[in-house]
């Protein structure tokens, strides 16, 4: 086929652009379908520290709402943080993963290990540490009444990385260190 030329311009693209065109497109294409797999993985979690966070939002909610206690707790069988009331029904159950499969579980480091820990009063007269010993201060839920709970602490061990937050007991809200 030869092209028409008006004004020296070409109005069709020869055989070369178009086997370059369709070249880069499936290079493109295999980039995408190799990266699927990640991208499936990937959307099957949540952070688990994002989870907490809406965890204990929702406590802090149900407590006030409610004007009874709520309590906040990590079950690791499944990676969810349920909120309860005091007679154990479930008020909210937020889960790190969207479907937790045996492979989910054979594997440890997938498995968010999440311990809470009250802070202890602060002794003397610049408020040193705390006089607690901290088997003491370990605590396997958190309460909340009227909408505040005790001063506490999360520590979160997952894929290798250990995450420390500390919640403001009447906001709910992660408090920031001095540092950040």
């Amino acid at each position: 086929m030869i092209p028409e030329r008006r004004g020296g311009s070409s109005r069709a693209f020869s055989l070369i652009e178009v086997l370059l065109v369709l070249a880069l497109v499936g290079i493109l294409a295999g980039i995408v379908a190799g990266n699927a797999g990640a991208f499936i993985t990937g959307s099957n979690f949540e952070p688990p520290e994002r989870v907490l966070k809406r965890a204990v939002l929702d406590a802090v909610y149900f407590s006030s709402e409610r004007k009874r206690a709520s309590y906040l707790t990590y079950l690791e069988q499944n990676a969810t943080f349920a909120v309860t009331d005091l007679g154990g029904n479930v008020l909210a159950m937020h889960k790190v993963y969207e479907k937790f499969d045996k492979s989910i579980r054979e594997d440890e480091n997938l498995v968010p290990k999440v311990t809470f820990r009250a802070v202890g009063p602060q002794a003397g007269v610049d408020g040193g540490s705390t006089e607690y010993d901290e088997e003491h201060l370990e605590l396997t839920r958190v309460a909340f009444h009227a909408g505040c709970s005790i001063p506490f602490e999360a520590r979160i061990g997952f894929r290798g990385e250990v995450t420390e937050m500390s919640f403001d007991p009447f906001s709910g809200y992660v408090l920031k260190d001095e540092d950040e």
